[in-house]
């Protein structure tokens, strides 16, 4: 006779009193991370392109929606950095051969998947050490760590945002 596994034990995260930024938050994964945050009691800020989307996601939460081009960087600079999470979940793709790669294209991607979460994490960063607690989480893929043929920009981003992830672990952590 064996002995049944034990169950899971269910985590419970409590967020009261803690503010959210998720970007890509209007579909998918981002979305999902918005709706686990704000069910944890977290007040999230839901960043997308797609405004229709934040704002619909933003009312069912009560939060707030924000709706951005995170390749405007300029833009990405205007938003608080007084976040106590940071999930960095907004991406896109692009395939084609690298000779055939449109530059403004690898650019584009570049921009919204690496250094957009970059700014905003360093713009977090100052509030989360003052407050001796804080979450970054940086959405990767099997991609930060093998390629794939024509996927030369979104590799070159999953690979970036797995270092900058490192990175901040490594200056984080004895901040709380």
């Amino acid at each position: 006779m064996t002995n049944p596994q034990p169950a899971a034990e269910v985590v419970r995260l409590d967020l009261s009193g803690r503010t959210a930024l998720v970007t890509g938050a209007g579909s998918g994964i981002g979305r999902a991370c918005a709706v686990r945050l704000a069910s944890a009691g977290a007040r999230v800020v839901a960043v997308d392109r797609d405004g229709e989307a934040v704002r619909a996601l933003a009312a069912q939460l009560g939060g707030t929606a924000i709706t951005v081009d995170l390749s405007d960087l300029a833009a990405v600079d205007e938003l608080d950095g007084g976040y106590d999470v940071v999930v960095n979940n907004a991406g896109l793709q692009h395939v084609a051969p690298v000779p055939e790669f449109p530059t403004e294209r690898f650019g584009y991607l570049q921009r919204v998947m690496v250094e957009a979460p970059f700014r905003l994490v360093r713009r977090a960063l100052p509030h989360m050490y003052g407050a001796g607690w804080g979450r970054i989480v940086n959405i990767s893929s099997v991609h930060g760590l093998r390629a794939s043929p024509f996927k030369v920009a979104y590799v070159s981003a999953k690979h970036g945002i797995e270092g900058l992830s490192k990175v901040v672990a490594l200056e984080g952590a004895p901040h709380g």
